[in-house]
């Protein structure tokens, strides 16, 4: 497998040398402005830049020609804060969208802001919808394990709700959307029970988008999740973290990073996690629950300022935790247990021809094992599984400013291996009846199990170009188109189209969006979800063709109308949203595991509304509240996974049902306290959920009411019962001495200890 992995890398690298230098899926730009006053050039003004809750990230010094330049910053909303000696200090807000540089001057006056002035025919307006989160205001974000901390990051923003583990879900998709960690999409799940995300101290910024998606983005339809590391600093500089709380929680993680020569720079990270609560438990009790984490990574960056930027990064890491049991689970000594482990290595060039052209060149490795190893006493059901998933891939494109045009086109290779072996045997035949399984699901037993084994190479290859055209001023169109071709399950392609407008009233910008949306199944299990071992127990299998395989791709119709407005110290932003699915991708668990097997639902509608409002730091606060509220319905036949359940064979007539990931509200918000003087920061946090659906008939309702956390579920609505969380966080300077410094910090994860059950 190494070897294949190999050259297929080198393949792609032929391919991607003899193609022209093109621009990766997101680059970073440079943000370059002048600070001046009534009498000129303002030299020695201090210049931060921060996140839109005006969370700091960097910070320059204004030069003796009142000069300042960022030269690397991820596209995303920001602030531009400029402050000196006797002069009125002012915030800007700015928007980052593409590599090519963004130019800013900003005059002051004793008293008051003159003006700042931003070239929008250069930095335009974007129809799509973002949400940026960056410097301290990730530090402020509680999170109670460090596996799904950027999913907990990202929870905060308005639109995305969570599922049990923390698994997120936007605009009516189920787990459909692209990380982009460091310029390099990442297609596979990163969830807590699938995957190793970033460790969320180790991130600068996070950057998320919705509505309107640029072409260059793809194989994924609910957003982009776009994740930048830290910045690493010409000084060495060094962190190390640990903390102690309750179910055993401990963690440690530890930074350093700095300059080897005047281009040569290099970054360390490493992190480890253990606690008694990894996963939210299916009983109230939470019976064996036990997980650990750990990883490490690498990366070392060559820099020549303005012309040429490459970056090498290799990461490993490890997942192992306990499958939670019920109580029948429990007394039976039931111990199955999962690991996960991933590897990868990334290439990534950057280089700026001129003041109107960029490009770069990415190529990945990436390599994942999952395992689940199950025990002697499982009940009702044994299971054991093990799967591989290598992906190897090269990236590309150019960017180019020509007039009022910022144009940009590249592509995307990619060749995956995927591995399987799956087994389940029922070992109490009474149980799993009650539980409500088929009779051929139940007849694999001990002596004759369900097993499956297999393997497959699949290739997905795209290729996209898109505008930005600003024909007046206030005024931006926005269109690209993106071809895609995917063999994961089927062989199927897509030509995508998708068109945007923003424009501009002064401090109000309305935007609109319409685009076109491919989504291959997801790799992880997929070749035991469209087998014909899986075909053969589905309920939906019939004369239609529906049931165990073949698995379609997604695709869908996304419409979107927003607005934002920024007050003097507020910003406003509201959005409308509809989607059509069709194959809709709904990932389901197989029975009592934490193994998820790819399907799809026939037909999918979704719509909705968001709402945000971003308070910047201002004196000693800064704050933000979300609203959305949204529908999601789905009609059946279901294609794919493992279904063992006869009960839901009914879906397979086509009837409307509520997923498990519809949620009608969800609204949060959250305040920080920051002493200027000291640094010591006091954050809250506060979320909603209005509750998800259940699944029940009429004759297992009474049997439901007697489980464990009955009283948890709205029976007559038919969903679980709402719940607010409260959290809190609060962080106090110990020591400064030089360039070194200690802290402490204590967070309080639910406050009110409020409980909530999510799929009953």
């Amino acid at each position: 497998m190494a070897a294949r992995i190999r050259r297929t890398i080198q393949l792609l690298l032929l391919i991607a040398v003899a193609t022209t230098p093109a621009a990766a899926q997101l680059q970073l730009a440079a943000v370059r402005g002048v600070v001046t006053a009534d009498d000129g050039v303002l030299p020695g003004a201090t210049v931060q830049l921060a996140d839109p809750l005006g969370g700091p990230i960097d910070s320059r010094i204004a030069d003796a020609t009142g000069r300042f330049v960022f030269p690397a910053v991820a596209p995303g909303r920001y602030i531009l804060r400029v402050s000196l000696t006797g002069f009125q200090s002012i915030d800007h807000p700015i928007t980052v969208e593409r590599a090519l540089p963004v130019e800013v001057t900003l005059r002051l006056t004793v008293h008051a802001v003159v003006e700042v002035l931003v070239d929008y025919a250069v930095t335009p307006d974007s129809p799509a919808t973002r949400a940026s989160i960056g410097g301290e205001s990730i530090a402020q974000i509680p999170v109670r394990t460090m596996a799904k901390g950027v999913q907990d990051a990202v929870a905060t923003l308005p639109g995305w709700a969570t599922e049990d583990n923390g698994l997120l879900h936007v605009r009516g998709t189920d787990d459909g959307f692209l990380y982009v960690i460091d310029g390099v999409p990442v297609y596979e799940r990163l969830d807590q029970l699938n995957g190793l995300g970033p460790e969320l101290g180790t991130v600068e910024s996070i950057n998320v988008i919705t509505g309107y998606i640029p072409a260059e983005f793809g194989h994924k339809a609910g957003g982009v999740i776009d994740v930048r590391s830290k910045s690493i600093s010409e000084r060495w500089l060094g962190t190390v973290q640990a903390e102690r709380g309750t179910d055993r929680n401990t963690a440690t993680s530890a930074t350093a990073a700095g300059s080897m020569t005047s281009t040569l720079r290099l970054m360390l990270t490493g992190s480890a996690q253990q606690t008694d609560r990894f996963l939210d438990p299916v009983h109230p009790d939470g019976f064996h629950n036990h997980g650990a984490s750990a990883g490490g990574a690498a990366q070392v960056m060559w820099v020549r300022p303005d012309s040429n930027l490459v970056a090498v990064s290799a990461g490993s890491g490890a997942l192992s935790y306990d499958v939670p049991n019920t109580e029948s689970q429990e007394a039976a000594l039931q111990n199955q247990r999962q690991r996960l482990n991933r590897h990868y290595g990334t290439f990534n060039w950057q280089r700026v021809w001129s003041a109107s052209t960029t490009s770069q060149l990415s190529a990945y490795a990436r390599h994942s094992t999952s395992t689940l190893t199950g025990s002697d006493r499982d009940t009702p059901i044994f299971a054991d599984a093990s799967r591989s998933l290598s992906r190897a891939g090269v990236l590309g494109g150019v960017s180019r400013r020509i007039g009022a045009h910022s144009l940009k086109s590249g592509f995307d290779i990619q060749r995956l291996e995927l591995d399987e072996s799956f087994l389940f045997a029922v070992t109490d035949a009474a149980a799993a009846a009650a539980a409500g399984l088929s009779g051929a699901a139940i007849a694999f037993d001990g002596e004759q199990p369900f097993a499956f084994e297999g393997q497959a190479a699949p290739t997905q290859w795209s290729a996209f170009v898109q505008d930005d055209w600003t024909p007046m001023d206030g005024l931006t169109l926005s269109g690209g188109v993106r071809f895609d071709s995917s063999e994961v399950s089927l062989t199927r392609t897509q030509l995508s189209p998708r068109v945007g407008a923003a424009y501009r009233i002064e401090r109000t910008v309305l935007r609109g969006s319409v685009s076109r949306f491919f989504q291959p199944p997801q790799p992880e299990h997929v070749l035991l979800s469209t087998s014909a071992e899986a075909r053969a127990l589905s309920p939906f299998a019939g004369e239609g063709g529906e049931g165990g395989a073949p698995l379609e791709p997604e695709r869908q119709w996304a419409f979107e109308a927003g607005v934002n407005h920024q007050f003097d110290w507020l910003r406003v932003d509201a959005a409308v949203w509809y989607r059509s699915i069709i194959q809709a991708a709904d990932p389901n668990v197989f029975t009592g595991t934490t193994i998820i097997f790819p399907n799809a639902v026939a037909h999918g509608r979704a719509r909705g509304v968001d709402l945000r409002v971003e308070l910047p730091r201002r004196h000693a606060w800064s704050g933000y509240a979300n609203a959305a509220a949204g529908r999601v319905r789905q009609n059946g036949p279901i294609t794919g996974g493992l279904v063992l359940e006869d009960a839901v064979a009914d879906l397979g007539t086509g009837e409307e049902f509520v997923p498990d990931h519809d949620q009608p509200i969800v609204a949060g918000g959250g305040v920080t306290w920051r002493h200027a003087r000291s640094g010591a920061m006091i954050s809250g946090v506060m979320r909603y959920e209005s509750g998800t659906p259940i699944e029940r008939s009429e004759e297992d309702e009474a049997e439901l009411q007697q489980r464990p956390g009955a009283e948890l579920v709205d029976f007559e609505r038919g969903r679980v019962k709402p719940r607010t969380i409260v959290s809190l966080v609060a962080d106090v300077p110990i020591w400064k001495r030089g360039r070194r410094s200690a802290g402490a910090r204590a967070s309080v994860i639910n406050l009110f200890d409020q409980r909530y059950a999510y799929n009953f």
